[in-house]
């Protein structure tokens, strides 16, 4: 960076500046009021995908996207061009954007007086996955990846909430592992463990991005299927339960073949109950049970 001095930076200590400013664990980048990128440490050509020694400083915005064009884990000139709401606005810009590789940047822009525009790259990729593990951690079940019983109430009661406002069905699935204790018993806890993930993963292949499926306790799984009408649960349930039945959870003791019984009920608009639509999917899961298990009951009680 040492010919990167322009008439935009005057300093006698031209050199330690630079060298200060490639220590930075931060990138940064300065634009004039001309739209040319003046000045830029190393860590920020490394975050843009800037080539130093073809670039040089001095490059219009323009030039630079015709010149790094697919060479950059981001676009450059784009990001940069973004930051020019700051200048143009004369307020600080702050945003966040996801490179190619999947580390993520916080980005504050701000104005310069008389135009142009200072910005200070941080990568914040470390700290959003801490974020990411402590959510994960207050609303996940560690055992399944499913939403724990906590974070299932308060999605399904939004569900409630928007149903009643738009007048759309919900169905509700209560969902049990039959024979669960004899196989705990006959393979170990370990083993329990696996046929719960299984049927977790089961769960998330089956149901839609839409659909809410949580750990409600023990072997027992809660699902709420927005907009699924009577016909359509009913559909959903049974490729559940075939799919489960086609399962195989290998163990130290051999293979665990396991099955699911199913409790289903729907309502519509306000008639939307989340808890009462739950304690009728549990009354048809323990019809399921009575009737030999390894099944699928719709509880048609309004």
């Amino acid at each position: 960076m040492t010919e990167q001095r322009t008439d935009f930076v005057a300093a006698e200590n031209w050199d330690l500046i630079i060298q200060s400013l490639d220590r930075l664990s931060e990138g940064i980048t300065i634009i004039d009021a001309e739209d040319k990128l003046v000045l830029y440490n190393t860590q920020a050509a490394q975050y843009l995908g800037i080539d130093k020694e073809a670039i040089g400083v001095g490059v219009s915005l323009h030039d630079l996207q015709s010149r790094q064009s697919g060479k950059s884990a981001v676009d450059p000139s784009s990001l940069l061009m973004q930051q020019l709401d700051a200048s143009r606005e004369g307020k600080p810009q702050f945003f966040e954007r996801e490179l190619k590789g999947g580390r993520i940047l916080s980005v504050r822009a701000n104005p310069i007086p008389g135009g142009g525009v200072i910005t200070l790259y941080t990568d914040i990729t470390e700290r959003k996955a801490f974020e990411k593990r402590l959510i994960d951690m207050a609303t996940r079940d560690e055992l399944t990846g499913l939403v724990n019983r906590r974070e299932f109430f308060t999605l399904a009661h939004h569900e409630e909430e928007r149903a009643k406002r738009e007048g759309h069905v919900v169905s509700v699935m209560m969902v049990d592992a039959d024979y669960f204790k004899k196989i705990n018993d006959t393979f170990g806890h370990a083993t329990g463990d696996d046929v719960l993930r299984d049927l977790a993963d089961n769960c998330r292949k089956i149901f839609r991005k839409t659909d809410i499926v949580g750990r409600y306790g023990g072997e027992e799984f809660s699902v709420v299927l927005p907009g699924a009408q009577e016909d359509m649960a009913k559909i959903i349930a049974e490729r559940l339960r075939a799919s489960v039945a086609d399962s195989v959870v290998e163990s130290d003791k051999g293979e665990v073949k396991y099955t699911v019984s199913i409790g289903i009920a729907c309502a519509t608009g306000k008639d939307v109950r989340i808890e009462e639509l739950l304690d009728r999917a549990d009354r048809a899961l323990y019809t399921a049970k009575a009737q030999g298990r390894n099944r699928a009951v719709f509880d048609s009680a309004a």
